[in-house]
């Protein structure tokens, strides 16, 4: 049974009652069979297809991303179809999902050259850092999306991790977006153990991203492609309660390839060396080291690093719901 059967039947209505995107525009990804999803393409655009097709040809990256399926087209668009990662933790009242956006760079080098401003990205800026505008910019109210990209890379995580956290759900919590401002050690690492729920967790997701990590070092298709907006799926069915003696389930994927190039002329990317306009470093595999570091580590020893750091950084109290805290604001 795939999409191709719309509108709805009762088997796509029901599987719709479960199923989550945490991140993206909503709509762009829906269900295509019990084990399948048909992720939207840009018009025109194959990125995502062809860059899924190499790595499914690495033996270095078996089975760190999602399977790979087909390129089709359907009512004048064209979606991908790659395995849903969901079905395999179907129960929505024990399974916790993260989307964590990996690299130290956002944007991809050719936006640099775009002078394009944009009122929407300078209405986000303020609503983030009202200060945050030039006098320049105050006077337009628009700025570019590298100048948007950056700031957001700055403001977060991004520009000192390698990653930022992009959204998550617990059991029977809405999907939660509000980790735009996280990036201390410290408040990314209870963050992720307040998701992970219990250290064995934690240790579980990274003994896998740690597999994961070495597959990319190892891998031919990263050595010769740029990566940027991948994230790491996280997921695993632990439920809410951290003392249930229960055998929980972790998983972890590679997702999201849409703006993937390969880097023409032979050269190699170490995918930690820092970015300088030309060299194609994405900052990709700083985001794994520093990620599975933070699940691997304890919060005594973020706090020493965080007060060494950032003695003047604001604690910044965020919430998944109104009574659990992710970070400890007062």
């Amino acid at each position: 049974m795939a999409i191709t059967a719309l509108p709805l039947d009762c088997w796509l209505k029901e599987r719709l009652k479960n199923w989550v995107q945490l991140s993206g525009h909503q709509g762009t990804i829906v269900p295509a069979s019990n084990h399948s999803l048909w992720k939207k393409q840009p018009q025109g655009s194959h990125t995502e297809a062809k860059a899924y097709s190499q790595i499914m040809l690495d033996p270095a990256l078996k089975g760190v991303t999602p399977n790979f399926i087909r390129e089709i087209q359907h009512r004048n668009e064209v979606f991908i179809e790659i395995q849903d990662l969901l079905a395999e933790f179907p129960d929505p009242s024990t399974r916790a999902i993260m989307d964590i956006k990996i690299g130290s760079r956002t944007f991809l080098e050719s936006e640099v050259a775009n002078k394009h401003k944009r009122v929407d990205l300078y209405k986000k800026m303020i609503e983030l850092a009202p200060n945050e505008p030039t006098d320049q910019e105050r006077q337009d109210e628009a700025i570019t999306k590298l100048r948007y990209m950056q700031f957001r890379e700055r403001k977060s995580s991004s520009a000192t991790l390698g990653f930022r956290i992009e959204a998550a759900q617990l059991p029977g919590v809405p999907i939660q977006k509000n980790f735009k401002q996280i990036r201390t050690r410290l408040q990314v690492r209870r963050a992720l153990r307040h998701f992970c729920g219990t250290d064995k967790v934690c240790k579980q997701l990274a003994k896998r991203l740690r597999h994961i990590r070495d597959s990319v070092e190892a891998s031919s298709f990263f050595a010769c492609h740029e990566i940027v907006g991948s994230s790491v799926l996280l997921i695993h069915d632990g439920g809410t309660n951290p003392t249930s003696n229960k055998e929980v389930k972790v998983g972890a994927w590679l997702i999201d390839f849409a703006k993937c190039h390969r880097i023409e002329g032979g050269g190699k990317l170490t995918h930690r060396r820092p970015w300088d306009l030309g060299n194609h470093e994405d900052g990709y595999l700083i985001g794994l080291d520093n990620l599975m570091e933070l699940l691997e580590g304890n919060e005594e020893e973020e706090e020493g690093n965080d007060e060494n750091n950032n003695n003047n950084e604001e604690r910044i109290n965020l919430k998944f719901n109104e009574e659990k805290e992710i970070i400890n604001g007062k």
